[in-house]
């Protein structure tokens, strides 16, 4: 099928990405449920503080691989960099970017994220942020 819209490739995309961590069989349950919760949470932190520094956020929480919690924030900026379409380093190229292409790389991450929060609840079965931090064990 080709696709002829933004919003249909930003769907397919977010559809391949959630499934791949729903089929993902190194990544435990709780994990998947922590990502779930991070699809629906992700949009709330790059309005409230800006993408730069919810990618910091993510990126700090990813460096500890060790546990559920860093996996899913991992994956998460997998996908943000695949929306987001940088070959490289995605908070360095955000960081660098001037305010124009800082805005655009915001309204691209925000008008695909809404497939990604979709696909969590119909892929993964997570219908609230609170899921996943009830998953991780968080207050």
């Amino acid at each position: 099928m080709t696709l002829h819209t933004k919003s249909q490739a930003d769907m397919e995309l977010a559809l391949r990405c959630v499934q791949d961590v729903g089929c993902n069989t190194e990544m435990g349950d709780g994990t998947r449920r922590i990502y779930g919760g991070l699809c629906h949470s992700f949009p709330v932190m790059v309005r409230s503080c800006g993408l730069c520094q919810a990618l910091a956020f993510s990126e700090a929480k990813a460096s500890d691989k060790a546990n559920e919690r860093g996996k899913a924030h991992a994956f998460l900026l997998m996908h943000v960099k695949q929306i987001a379409g940088v070959d490289g380093d995605l908070l360095d190229a955000v960081r660098k970017a001037d305010t124009v292409e800082y805005m655009l790389y915001t309204r691209r991450v925000l008008s695909a994220w809404i497939y990604f929060k979709r696909f969590a609840e119909s892929v993964l079965g997570v219908k609230s942020a609170k899921e996943g931090q009830d998953a991780a064990g968080d207050p």
